[in-house]
């Protein structure tokens, strides 16, 4: 009987142990932002949106000389607000 408990024991341990969490040490990229997909910011992002998504620039909106190359994702990448 102590023999099971003991291997049961062991074997919660081992899982804990050397389950796949990484203790908190995993970081998104340098001032990048997700809300559960929801919304997404990503500075400095210079890659051109995709087909499948409705792309609004911000010169569409109004003119700016200062762009920062930042790209805003709304709902899961359907609507993409571009700041290039």
């Amino acid at each position: 009987m102590r023999f099971k408990i003991l291997a049961l024991l062991s074997l919660a341990v081992s899982a804990l142990v050397f389950s796949g969490c990484d203790g908190g040490r995993a970081q998104m990229e340098k001032k990048q932002a997700n809300l559960l997909g929801i919304a997404s910011y990503e500075p400095d992002s210079y890659v051109p949106a995709g087909t499948n998504t409705i792309a609004v620039s911000t010169d569409d909106l109004y003119d700016r000389d200062n762009v920062q190359g930042s790209k805003v994702t709304l709902f899961w990448g359907l609507i993409t607000l571009k700041d290039y």
